[in-house]
C-alpha cells in the first residue's frame, strides 16, 4: 500500500504544471502567434474584422470593446484606432499595478506586442496580450494560462479595422 501511495503522488506531481512552466510556455506560444502570419479574419463586428477560434462567440460589440465568450470564460477585446501597431500607449496604461508575475514584450519592424500575467487570487490569473492599440484580457486558472495567451494573441494579431 505504501509503495502504491508513493507511485500515485509521483504520478500526480509529474503531471501537474507550475506557474513558472505556464509562464515559459505562454511566452513561447505568444511569441509564435505574434511572429506568424495572422489568422484570416472571418468574423465581423461593427468596427472590426477578426479571427475567432472554434467555440468562441461575440457576446457584445460596442465602440472600443468586444466581449467574447467560450464556454463559461469571458474575454474582453479593447481597441484604440488612434494607436498604431507599434504604439506603446495601451501597453503602458494596461500594466497591472500589483500581482504582476510576467511582463514580456515582443517587437518586430511592424509591431509591438506584449504579454502580462498577474495573480488575481488562489489559482486565478489575469492574462493580457496586446499589439499596439489592441489588447485582450481574460481571467483563467493556472493550467490554461499558456493556451489562453496563445489563443488571444492569434485573435489580436488578426484584427483589422473596418472603414
Amino acid at each position: 500500500m505504501g509503495m502504491l501511495l508513493v507511485f500515485v503522488i509521483a504520478l500526480i506531481s509529474g503531471c501537474s504544471t507550475s506557474i513558472k512552466e505556464q509562464q515559459k510556455e505562454a511566452v513561447k506560444n505568444v511569441n509564435e502567434a505574434f511572429s506568424n502570419q495572422p489568422k484570416a479574419a472571418k468574423k465581423s463586428t461593427k468596427h472590426l474584422k477578426l479571427y475567432l477560434p472554434f467555440g468562441m462567440a461575440i457576446q457584445k460589440d460596442s465602440p472600443n470593446n468586444v466581449i467574447m465568450k467560450r464556454g463559461n470564460q469571458n474575454y474582453l477585446l479593447f481597441y484604440n484606432q488612434k494607436v498604431d501597431k507599434k504604439g506603446k500607449e495601451v501597453y503602458k496604461i494596461s500594466k497591472p499595478n500589483k500581482g504582476i508575475l510576467l511582463d514580456k514584450n515582443f517587437t518586430s519592424k511592424e509591431k509591438f506586442g506584449y504579454l502580462f500575467v498577474s495573480k488575481v487570487k488562489k489559482n486565478l490569473y489575469e492574462v493580457t496580450v496586446g499589439i499596439g492599440g489592441i489588447k485582450m484580457t481574460t481571467e483563467t486558472d493556472m493550467k490554461n494560462i499558456a493556451s489562453d495567451a496563445e489563443k488571444m494573441m492569434k485573435i489580436v494579431s488578426s484584427v483589422k479595422y473596418r472603414k
